[in-house]
């Protein structure tokens, strides 16, 4: 019963950090995948890599999920970059699809579904030009809701793209704090100590990662590949943290 209490609340915040994970229907023109060119970003990472991970609640593991690098896709007017996420626990179904800016760190799209039990609810992310608005819409069980428009005074980030610029920043080190600004909140990233930490997938020199407010705490290997080995806060219950299992790469 307490294993089921803790699935059935499993709840992923990426992104705009708006509860059960995000996006909905799309006006814009799908996104086609495109083959890289010479001159594109540079990243540390290859194109379909994928990262499978544990869900956990302290010591008990709750789910499975992963996060792959998709590459780059031709948006409606310019190259996107293509990240996903699936989480799948006893009770939910969660996938999502991040489209955004090459250097990772504006979104442009947000595509998600969500099975939470037997309930299916479709969510979208479009983001405005200059990212200082994002308009949300939901269906649930197919009837959909009034979207919904969030201004800001500064550019919108997202979660998910923020770990790959991490990862692909080569300026990455110890005291190096980056400022996030998602639809419902804003906080700030420290790089805070060099670390070990051993996960399923082994025993790593990490970075160790925190916002301020303490919510996510990620811990990233000190190495070339800066793999994000453990996520917390991306599901949004109590000490619930996503720990590395495998690492495939094409």
């Amino acid at each position: 019963m307490k294993l089921l209490r803790i699935a059935v609340i499993v709840v992923i915040v990426c992104g705009s950090g708006l509860g059960l994970f995000f996006c909905a229907r799309s006006s814009s023109a799908p996104a086609t995948a495109v083959q890289e060119r010479p001159g594109d970003v540079k990243t540390v990472f290859s194109t379909g890599e994928t990262i499978s991970f544990g869900v956990y609640s302290n010591i008990i593991k709750v789910g499975s999920g992963s996060l792959t690098y998709a590459g780059t896709v031709k948006g409606p007017q310019d190259v996107w970059q293509h990240v996903k996420l699936q989480v799948e626990t006893l009770s939910v179904s969660d996938t999502d699809e991040v489209y955004g800016s090459l250097d990772f760190t504006l979104p442009h799209k947000v595509d998600r579904r969500v099975r939470l039990f037997g309930r299916q609810e479709v969510i979208g992310e479009i983001y405005a030009s200059g990212n200082k608005s994002v308009t949300i819409s939901k269906s649930m069980n197919g009837k959909a809701e009034p979207p919904e428009t969030i201004a800001s005074d500064s550019a919108l980030e997202n979660v998910l793209l923020m770990i790959y610029r991490l990862r692909n920043d080569p300026e990455l080190a110890v005291g190096r704090t980056y400022a996030v600004n998602l639809p419902t909140q804003k906080f700030e990233l420290t790089v805070k100590s060099k670390t070990s930490l051993k996960v399923p997938l082994g025993k790593f020199q990490v970075f160790y990662i925190e916002s301020k407010p303490s919510k996510y705490k990620i811990w990233m290997t000190d190495d070339e590949k800066r793999i994000p080995i453990r996520i917390q806060g991306l599901v949004s219950f109590g000490m619930v943290y996503m720990a590395a299992t495998a690492v495939e790469t094409p």
